[in-house]
């Protein structure tokens, strides 16, 4: 019962911080798709530099 209560109050924040508690893990995926393909383009701009 108490997680119950502890998620309704969760619910009830204003903000993004109740709504990231629920996507967390594919927020993790995200930023690491995100983050493979910023460093791609640093090496390929690297590379077209050269």
């Amino acid at each position: 019962m108490l997680h119950g209560i502890h998620i309704a109050a969760a619910a009830k924040q204003p903000g993004i911080k109740a709504h990231l508690q629920g996507v967390k893990g594919n927020m993790n995926s995200i930023i690491y798709i995100v983050g493979l393909v910023v460093i791609v383009l640093f090496i390929l701009s690297f590379l077209g530099l050269r």
